[in-house]
């Protein structure tokens, strides 16, 4: 099915840009999952669809009738509810030696929600669970955060939310609306901006997407904001070490001294939502970032200058809300395009 973009000025801050009219092919490879919140590419061309409830499916989607197995089952040990749950996983840089990937889950511990990231190992049979690599984060039933990537850099990325939690208990000290570094085995990488500390930056409400620029290695970052008149202040931010973006006492539209704006944001009467992040590695998109909104089931495509971060050289909408809510998106080794709806997996492919 061909699906045309659509443009709009986004605020002030895209008024100079005149987006060209693309088509985008999408074609439906499987359905129904139940409430997927996360995607992953494997070395081998299979993908990863993590849902929230705990499933793990891998799905192999360039066979002639694609298929999905149960890869690991986390629903014993995931807490879930409307935003809680199994909440993002990420795929070892080395995955075909390793066989380890990394998951975020909501867990109980006692009386209190909290995050933990787990190391799950791939087996004949299936995933297996390997080791616990951090536990004990704080969380909450809302704003849980959840994203969770390996850098370039080797080290595991995780975005933990506010958790909904009143602005006074919202610190990076309680390690509340932060974006924590560790290394892969849980420790504490020496660079971080305190090394007794994972805390990489903060002042993010709600982190849902993490993508490096491959010409550079920086790292951009979309957060879920709050909700305001007819839309959502949902951000795409530069993420730097040490770095404070904000949360709880200001939010994108605003500017104050010690605070790093946002790249972009969304404005009053638009509502991104956004879901994952990806810089494609191949094609006619090589270099452009692409991210998916659940608000208005887009996806956004747009390029950043590799000298000026700050600076978008081109910007899109595409799908315009044709498949509903969209989840993540990620790409092959081979360079095949996947995005994931509220239900289906499908194969993009541009015209």
């Amino acid at each position: 099915m061909a699906i045309f973009a659509r443009s709009f000025a986004l605020a002030a801050l895209l008024l100079t840009l005149v987006p060209a009219l693309f088509a985008v092919d999408s074609t439906p490879l499987l359905s129904n999952f139940q409430d997927p919140v996360d995607l992953e590419a494997l070395p081998d061309g299979s993908v990863l669809v993590a849902q929230r409830g705990g499933l793990i499916m891998r799905v192999y989607p360039e066979e002639d009738r694609p298929t999905a197995q149960v890869w690991a089952d986390l629903s014993s040990s995931t807490l879930t509810g409307p935003e809680i749950g199994l909440l993002g996983i990420a795929a070892d840089r080395d995955f075909g030696a390793t066989g380890y990937v990394y998951a975020l889950q909501s867990f109980s511990s006692g009386s209190e929600v909290t995050l933990r990231i787990v190391r799950l190992r791939d087996s004949a049979t299936g995933a297996l669970l390997n080791r616990v690599i951090a536990e004990n984060l704080p969380s909450g039933t809302e704003h849980p955060g959840g994203v969770l990537a390996i850098g370039p850099d080797g080290k595991l990325y995780a975005g933990v939310g506010d958790g909904g939690m009143e602005a006074s208990q919202v610190t990076p000290s309680n390690l509340r609306a932060v974006l924590l570094r560790y290394n892969v085995d849980g420790s504490i990488p020496d660079d971080n901006p305190d090394p007794k500390s994972p805390v990489w930056a903060w002042g993010l409400r709600d982190l849902r997407g993490l993508a490096w620029q491959p010409s550079t290695n920086r790292l951009y970052a979309l957060d879920r904001g709050p909700t305001i008149p007819k839309g959502t202040m949902d951000e795409l931010d530069l993420i730097e070490k040490g770095k404070n973006y904000g949360w709880p006492k200001y939010v994108a539209r605003d500017v104050a001294t010690g605070i790093t704006k946002p790249v972009i944001y969304c404005s009053s009467g638009h509502s991104w939502v956004p879901g994952g992040a990806l810089f494609v590695n191949n094609g006619d998109w090589t270099g452009s970032l692409l991210f998916p909104g659940a608000g208005e089931g887009v996806l956004y495509h747009l390029t950043l200058d590799s000298r000026t971060p700050t600076k978008i050289t081109f910007y899109e909408e595409l799908i315009g809300g044709a498949l509903g809510a969209l989840i993540d998106v990620a790409e092959s080794p081979e360079g095949n395009l996947y995005l994931l709806s509220r239900s289906t997996l499908y194969r993009l492919t541009q015209d």
